[in-house]
């Protein structure tokens, strides 16, 4: 989830919201295996699969997409912005043994970690 979606939105209008969106999309895609699965999953919201990723190896990527996002510099209406992203991790089966089970599991971690002062990732098992 892109954290404060809403002001880039309301500040610089929709069309920079959907380029911010685009670019956040390429940077996971770009940094994931091609076994991995990327996808918008409503909003501001991405779903990431990581099939063949241990649960420490999906925390450590998760970090590094953290990073990458940090790092990237936006130009919107012809300043320079960065933002910051929440993640929530779920793992099938320990976190769930069907996917409405995970996504919500993922979503309560992720809510944690938007609690807990955004730009961070949260494992379900964390909670």
């Amino acid at each position: 989830d892109i954290d404060h979606f809403k002001t880039i939105n309301d500040t610089y209008g929709h069309q920079a919201g959907d380029e911010v969106l685009k670019r956040v999309g390429k940077i996971f895609q770009e940094n994931v295996y091609e076994t991995d699965f990327v996808a918008r999953y409503g909003g501001e919201e991405f779903v990431i699969l990581f099939p063949q990723t241990d649960p420490v190896g999906v925390l450590r990527k998760a970090e590094i997409l953290l990073e990458k996002i940090a790092q990237e510099t936006f130009v919107l209406d012809w300043q320079k912005i960065h933002v910051t992203i929440s993640m929530g991790i779920a793992h099938y089966p320990k976190n769930g043994a069907d996917e409405l089970t995970i996504i919500n599991n993922a979503d309560q971690a992720l809510y944690a970690a938007k609690e807990s002062g955004r730009n961070r990732v949260l494992d379900f098992s964390q909670l």
